[in-house]
């Protein structure tokens, strides 16, 4: 069973939400690390990500993200699969495409890995980075071409050569669930925040954010957790750049229904914060 928590046990404040736009934050940083590297295209690598990025994440990693991008060049993606404690972190690279975060997570779900925690975030020029902390119970990334093996299943399911939702049908069955949403149109200025609960399954929150991507709406941030067997994944969407319109929530609503079999009036609870 995928297992999904948050790095963060409460909502940290809106602020660490919103864009990096100004370029003294980022210098600011770079003369706080014994680092040396080309300031101005890491200046535009880090602007538009949310301020929580340069808080939050060790100078060391920001660096490695960055240099992670040099090896882009023309492929869908690049990716960084390394030991991490007890576990592994998982760091992707790519442009912004429709089902990226869904596909990621499908993938790991497929290779029987536990999702730990995971955010999402694209910067200004429409460059994502997805971080996705993950346990092995089955130790299959112990073998280092186990880990290559999937890398390149990840690649090949972002250019669309592999069909991800009949390969994780198979090995787990239909996804279903009872969820329940809470909308939240004061989260953020210029993002609608939706956090969905239920119990726990396998495959379910590439379920989720398939979903999402289907319904035309975009996952600027992302955070997930599961706690006692039920998840509580907080998504902050856009579409057409701006806020949800009704139209888009119950649209939302009617296909996260869909995964329990009913109509949005009974296969899930939604209800409204700040409105």
């Amino acid at each position: 069973m995928v297992r999904e928590r948050s790095i963060l046990s409460a909502p940290p404040p809106m602020h660490d939400f919103l864009p990096i736009t100004d370029e003294r934050e980022v210098q600011a940083f770079l003369d706080q690390i014994p680092i040396r590297v080309d300031r101005e295209r890491f200046t535009r690598f880090v602007l538009g990500f949310p301020h929580r990025y340069l808080q939050l994440t060790a100078p060391v990693e920001t660096v490695a993200h960055f240099a992670l991008v040099s090896t882009l060049g023309g492929r869908v993606v690049s990716s960084r699969l390394a030991r991490d404690g007890d576990g592994w972190k998982l760091v992707v690279v790519a442009g912004d495409r429709s089902r990226l975060f869904s596909r990621i997570a499908g993938s790991l779900s497929f290779f029987g890995a536990d999702i730990v925690s995971a955010e999402a975030f694209s910067n200004s020029e429409a460059l994502v980075l997805d971080t996705f902390s993950v346990s092995d119970a089955q130790r299959r990334f112990e073998q280092p071409e186990e880990g290559k093996r999937f890398q390149a299943f990840l690649e090949k399911v972002l250019a669309g050569e592999v069909d991800l939702e009949r390969e994780l049908e198979a090995k787990g069955g239909r996804v279903s669930a009872r969820l329940e949403l809470l909308w939240d149109e004061e989260a953020h200025p210029t993002f609608t925040g939706l956090t969905v609960s239920g119990p726990d399954a396998f495959g379910l929150l590439h379920a989720i954010t398939r979903r999402i991507a289907d319904a035309g709406l975009s996952i600027e941030i992302a955070h997930v957790e599961t706690r006692a067997g039920r998840i509580r994944d907080t998504f902050y969407l856009t579409s057409d750049h701006r806020k949800l319109g009704a139209e888009d929530r119950r649209g939302l609503e009617h296909a996260l229904a869909a995964l329990d079999g009913a109509e949005a009036s009974g296969g899930l609870t939604s209800s409204r914060e700040h409105e």
